[in-house]
C-alpha cells in the first residue's frame, strides 16, 4: 500500500506548511509610534481573548508535526500494523434496481369459443279432420311415438252427408192451402206430411227419404208429370264435431314415425303442414 503512505506524508507536509504560514511575524513595538492618549493600563494577569484559540491551533500543529515525524521514522515492518489500525474503507455495494410495484392486474381466463351448434329443424304437422271414432283410434296409437309434448286439439262443427236424399215440396202461402195440397197429393198416390220441427225446413212437405239419388229423382219426375213442378231434392247432412290434431316441434325422426302411424291407421286422412 505504497500509495497510502505517500498520501499520509503529503497530508502531513501540507498541514505543516499551513501552520507556518498562519504564524504572524513578531511585531517590533519599539519601532512604532506610541500615542499616550491611546494607552490603556491593563490589570495584572490579563490575557487576550484570542489566546485559547491560538493555543489550540499551536497544539494542533505540534501534534501533526509529531505524527509526521513519527510516520517518517516508522520502519517498514511496522507499516502493516499502522495500516490495520486505520479505519477500513468499504467499497460501495451496487444494489440491483428494484422493479416498481405494479398494481394487481386481474387475470383474464381464456375462453375457447366453440362454434354454435346448428339448430335442429323442427316440423309441425296437422292431422284431421277426425270424427269421434277416428279420433279415438288415433289417440290409441300416439303413446307408441313417445312425443315430448302432446298434440294440440282444434274442435269445430261441420255438416257431413248421411248418404240419404230427401224429396220435399215448398210450403204454400197459408197453412190451409198446404193442408189442401197434402190431401190432393194423397188422392193421386203421393204420401206426404208437413214438417213441424224447428229449422229452415219448418212448414215444408216431406215426400220421402231415399238411400239412392236415382230413386229420389224418379219421384220428382212423377210429381212434375202430375202437375207438381216445385218438388226438390236435397242431399241430407248431419252436424257433427270434428277434431284436428296439431303436432308441433317434431324432429325428423318423430315426423317419420307419425307418418308411419298415419299410413297404418287412417291412410285416407293425410298429414299436412300446419297452417
Amino acid at each position: 500500500m505504497k500509495w497510502f503512505l505517500v498520501i499520509v506524508v503529503v497530508l502531513n507536509v501540507l498541514v505543516g506548511l499551513y501552520g507556518v504560514l498562519k504564524q504572524k511575524p513578531a511585531t517590533d513595538i519599539g519601532a512604532q509610534d506610541i500615542n499616550a492618549a491611546q494607552l490603556t493600563i491593563l490589570p495584572a494577569g490579563w490575557r487576550p481573548a484570542s489566546a485559547p484559540v491560538a493555543q489550540r491551533e499551536a497544539s494542533a500543529v505540534t501534534a501533526l508535526t509529531d505524527n509526521l515525524d513519527a510516520s517518517v521514522a516508522t520502519p517498514a515492518a511496522a507499516l502493516p500494523a499502522i495500516i490495520a489500525s486505520q479505519p477500513s474503507v468499504q467499497k460501495p455495494v451496487m444494489q440491483k434496481p428494484v422493479a416498481p410495484l405494479k398494481a394487481d392486474t386481474p387475470t383474464v381466463a381464456k375462453v375457447e369459443l366453440k362454434p354454435a351448434a346448428k339448430p335442429v329443424a323442427e316440423q309441425c304437422l296437422a292431422w284431421g279432420a277426425l270424427d269421434a271414432k277416428q279420433l279415438a283410434r288415433v289417440q290409441g296409437g300416439l303413446p307408441a311415438l313417445k312425443l315430448a309434448t302432446a298434440p294440440q286439439s282444434s274442435v269445430k262443427e261441420e255438416a257431413r252427408g248421411s248418404g240419404r236424399v230427401w224429396v220435399f215440396y215448398p210450403p204454400l202461402a197459408t197453412q190451409a192451402e198446404t193442408q189442401t195440397l197434402v190431401a190432393e197429393l194423397k188422392g193421386k198416390g203421393f204420401d206426404s206430411y208437413i214438417v213441424k220441427t224447428e229449422g229452415e225446413f219448418r212448414g215444408h212437405l216431406s215426400l220421402g227419404l231415399f238411400s239412392k239419388e236415382a230413386a229420389a229423382q224418379a219421384l220428382v219426375t212423377r210429381l212434375r208429370a202430375a202437375g207438381y213442378d216445385k218438388a226438390r231434392v236435397d242431399a241430407r247432412s248431419e252436424r257433427s264435431q270434428v277434431t284436428t290434431l296439431s303436432f308441433r316441434a317434431l324432429d325428423a325422426a318423430q315426423a317419420d314415425k307419425l307418418r308411419a302411424l298415419q299410413q297404418r291407421l287412417l291412410p285416407g286422412i293425410p298429414l299436412r303442414a300446419c297452417s
